[in-house]
């Protein structure tokens, strides 16, 4: 189904364990939604006897905590909480870190302002928050937490985890119907991994990503990654924790949302909003990037 998936599946049989997990039943009805989807049943098993796959419903139940916080929240908090910008990027430390790569890359982001028509200073500005610059990718595969949120639809698999003692009928019922999306969510992106790996020669199980499954310094869901990822360095394959496969796919996701530097703010936020469904986040982008473009101003490069 799937460009080099032959080829992929013995690179994986090499890089991963044989022994079988004591928990391998948790997987079962994964592994056989997988293969109803089509992908090999080889394929599947061998992606999931990889030494570092364990399951753990911690991961769905930690999700679920935090939407359950945020249902029970006043609206005034909610409100006050949707005013701000993150200030902790826009200190001196973290600003001189991304003019100073905003500085050293600067002929690389010019081509991709040509080509794309994104700044140079909002690309730094999103590869600052998303992972420093590159330098925090995630502590733990992409494709363990995706599988590990997908197969735990259920609740009643992680309720004593969650910190409540009892939820109203409305609120566990709330409570499953959101599990359930989310899981749904998690396995089409776990899907998504799975092909965009497979079409790039990458063995899905060593990809670090974020607790919920964004991956590359550009931080991207694997749906968009096959969506909107771009061979920036012509080399044949996409490489997300490269840094011009990275940043000429963030051009290109922005420039297929409608991004044009002659925007106005509000035009760019809502623009910055589909990369993060967050307008304080978007807000925080948009502040860093104004930060950076008037220090580039007045200190070069012109």
């Amino acid at each position: 189904m799937f460009r080099k998936l032959v080829i992929l599946f013995f690179v994986i049989l090499l890089g991963c364990s044989r022994a079988a997990h004591a928990d391998s039943q948790s997987w079962d009805a994964l592994k056989d939604r997988l293969v109803a989807d089509g992908f090999s049943r080889e394929y599947v098993n061998a992606v999931f006897s990889a030494s570092s796959l364990e399951y753990n419903s911690a991961l769905m139940a930690r999700k679920m905590r935090v939407l359950l916080k945020r249902r029970f929240e006043p609206p005034a908090k909610k409100v006050a909480r949707e005013e701000e910008f993150d200030e902790r990027y826009v200190g001196p430390i973290m600003l001189a870190g991304g003019y100073s790569y905003l500085r050293e890359h600067y002929s690389l982001l010019l081509d991709i302002d040509k080509e794309y028509g994104v700044a140079p200073s909002l690309l730094v500005a999103l590869l600052l928050v998303e992972t420093k610059l590159g330098f925090t990718l995630g502590d733990a595969p992409a494709f363990n937490n995706l599988a590990n949120m997908a197969a735990s639809p259920d609740p009643l698999k992680f309720f004593d985890d969650l910190g409540y003692k009892k939820l109203e009928k409305k609120d566990m019922d709330w409570l499953k119907k959101r599990t359930r999306k989310k899981a749904d969510w998690a396995y089409k992106e776990l899907s998504a991994l799975l092909k965009f790996s497979s079409e790039n020669s990458i063995v899905p199980t060593e990809i670090p990503g974020s607790p919920y499954g964004a991956f590359g310094i550009c931080q991207f869901m694997p749906s968009t990654a096959i969506h909107y990822a771009v061979d920036g360095d012509k080399d044949g394959r996409i490489d997300l924790f490269g840094r011009e496969d990275a940043l000429f796919s963030m051009a290109s996701f922005l420039k297929r949302h409608g991004w044009k530097n002659s925007l106005g703010k509000d035009k760019k936020l809502k623009v910055i909003y589909r990369y993060n469904h967050s307008m304080v986040y978007a807000r925080t982008i948009y502040e860093v990037s104004r930060q950076l473009e008037k220090i580039r101003s007045a200190f070069g490069p012109e």
